[in-house]
């Protein structure tokens, strides 16, 4: 049962990613055709397009850490025998997922701090509501490196995949 609900918990994650990518390259096609056609755009475009960028690459990240497909150097792994290859990668993931939940804290921090004196985002959004892609997404990647220090490592990967 767990298991279908993880997939399922996946398959959202990746439909998110795929309709975000999708809305944000719509907005800039709008945005391209109404200036060159219409000579006017979108005046709410640009501050949602850099939001989404942000939430995209959040997202991105996330699902980066989900196959484990993230930047990592482990050439020091690949030379140490399974137990100590265990060892070496519960550290890294455990102190990864301390780094993340800090960068969480410190996104947290952000928005608090926006909180304080909202600007206006756009109508009726104040500026932190696109701010809680920091402390959300460092937050759930401490989570899934937290989780990865307890399972087994995965094999070690090809240098040409």
């Amino acid at each position: 049962m767990s298991r279908a609900w993880v997939r399922r918990l996946h398959q959202a994650e990746d439909v998110l990613l795929a309709s975000l990518l999708g809305s944000l390259l719509l907005l800039s096609l709008a945005q391209i055709a109404l200036r060159l056609f219409f000579d006017t755009g979108l005046a709410w475009a640009e501050p949602v397009g850099r939001a989404g960028v942000l939430w995209l690459a959040l997202l991105g990240a996330l699902g980066a850490t989900r196959r484990h497909r993230h930047i990592a150097i482990d050439a020091l792994p690949r030379l140490l025998p399974p137990g100590a290859r265990r060892v070496a990668w519960a550290v890294a993931q455990a102190s990864t997922a301390v780094l993340c939940a800090g960068m969480a804290w410190l996104g947290w921090g952000l928005v608090q701090l926006e909180r304080e004196m909202p600007l206006p985002f756009v109508a009726g959004v104040p500026s932190w509501v696109p701010m809680l892609a920091l402390p959300l997404g460092f937050g759930l990647m401490a989570l899934r490196f937290a989780i990865a220090a307890a399972a087994p490592p995965p094999a070690p990967m090809d240098s040409t995949s």
